[in-house]
């Protein structure tokens, strides 16, 4: 197999990212957007949840609404979020993938509102059969998930928190809040948010949702200056609901312990973030008690718009030199022509051969012979291995001159041998090495020999 085609690859849509629908009735996803002022009444009446959501929220909270497939238009909370749908990934994906066989590339639409928590745990019932199957006739295959915002903390919970039998490959996150936005905070603590002069009260309908909670920022984000901020968990901010903070501090704390006990067996990240548009990254609170926004003056140090950079990798990376750096703005970056290439590309991920030596040889050979009388070298593989690939040269020292050369032949059990006839006299050198295409690179070993009559 060049790659790893067997693979599952499962599209995780970010918050806002998924229809859903109560009974016959859709309530998220539609096309139309009439009487702006009326829409934040409607949407809380549709959306909202009641306070007992965050009683477990791990469990969920079911009110009849459920999700019924991943968007495929603009989706818009006016001053809070927006997302330009996933028809260009998912597209691109199936037809770039269609060699891989039906069932290859999935799309997990869930309700945005629950806890990722949650979301895992659905995630989990759902893709793990799947896996299971596939198997079946291809036992090497794993999951990679393709993650937009919020859905990279749906993946992450997985693969750290409930992944017990280590199924997770990768993790492709595009914009993903790994340590939350300033933009949550700023919405919840405030209750409303604003598109240019307009205020819309969201703040019924934010307050309700485990997920908006999740998406508090857990990096130092409150002061009066960049140079005083301090973490949510040593700040007062006024209007910001204890539930909200209380239930996003568990929440990345579960996580961050999963990391640290899961150790090395873990799966790869892959970060492709956005850097240099206007990004609320850090709050400050004026006198009336309202949470102001602030951004950072260089853009290199911004983020995309929603997600500030210091948040868009993962924490335990010590820095994120080891991301995919992207053009564009939060709601669109999964759509965005560049970003599908890379996605493509780490998707069909191909095995790279060793470079570092991963056997040693230990050889035998006569120190003498006579001109025109076969002269035999031994190898054999400390790691008893019969793939190695070896040759024996001897040279002229003085002139590096070749005076003999033969590939070594296994002869089991780790060992390989050859024979060759030297035909003048001399004092020679000899070296058994690997040819330079081999597979498994072993470290050199030489030897003099002394060719002359008795």
């Amino acid at each position: 197999m060049q790659y790893l085609a067997a693979d599952l690859v499962v599209v995780l849509p970010g918050i806002l990212g998924s229809t859903l629908s109560r009974g016959p009735r859709q309530i998220w996803g539609y096309r139309s957007v009439s009487r702006l002022h009326r829409l934040s009444d409607r949407l809380t009446q549709d959306l909202a949840l009641p306070a007992q959501a965050f009683t477990a929220a791990e469990r969920g909270f079911d009110d009849g609404a459920h999700a019924t497939g991943t968007l495929r238009t603009l989706g818009i909370i006016p001053g809070f979020l927006s997302i330009d749908g996933y028809d260009r990934l998912v597209n691109r994906l199936r037809r770039e993938l269609a060699h891989l066989g039906h069932g290859s590339i999935i799309e997990f639409p869930y309700d945005w509102r629950q806890s990722n928590a949650f979301t895992a745990s659905r995630l989990k019932a759902a893709v793990e059969p799947l896996l299971r199957h596939r198997r079946r006739q291809h036992p090497e295959a794993k999951l990679v998930f393709v993650a937009h915002s919020m859905g990279g903390l749906v993946a992450r919970y997985y693969a750290e928190c409930l992944d017990t039998d280590k199924l997770t490959r990768r993790i492709i996150t595009i914009g993903t809040p790994f340590l939350g936005a300033a933009k949550a905070l700023a919405a919840l603590a405030n209750g409303y948010t604003s598109l240019g002069p307009r205020r819309f009260d969201f703040g019924e309908l934010v307050r309700s949702l485990p997920s908006v909670a999740e998406l508090l920022p857990m990096y130092d984000c409150v002061g009066l200056t960049p140079d005083t901020l301090r973490p949510l968990a040593a700040a007062t901010v006024p209007g910001l609901p204890v539930v909200c903070q209380d239930h996003a501090l568990r929440f990345h704390q579960r996580i961050r312990e999963a990391v640290v006990a899961n150790g090395d067996e873990r799966p790869t990240y892959h970060a492709l973030l956005s850097h240099r548009q206007k990004t609320a990254t850090w709050v400050s609170v004026a006198e009336n008690d309202e949470v102001l926004v602030h951004s950072p003056q260089e853009l290199s140090q911004g983020g995309d718009g929603t997600v500030p950079r210091c948040s868009a990798a993962p924490p335990e990376w010590n820095d994120d030199s080891g991301s995919v750096f992207v053009s564009g703005r939060h709601a669109s970056l999964q759509q965005q022509p560049h970003v599908l290439i890379q996605v493509h590309g780490i998707v069909t991920a191909r095995p790279r051969r060793p470079m570092a030596v991963m056997d040693e040889i230990a050889v035998e050979a006569d120190p003498w012979v006579a001109p025109g009388e076969p002269w035999t070298v031994r190898a054999e593989s400390v790691e008893g291995s019969n793939g190695l690939v070896l040759t024996v040269t001897v040279s002229d020292p003085a002139s590096n001159e070749v005076v003999g050369h033969a590939p070594l032949r296994a002869q089991g059990d780790g060992k390989h041998t050859a024979s060759l006839r030297i035909a003048r006299p001399g004092a020679f050198r000899w070296t058994v090495q690997t040819v330079t295409t081999a597979a498994t690179p072993v470290e050199p070993v030489s030897d003099a020999l002394l060719c002359v009559d008795a």
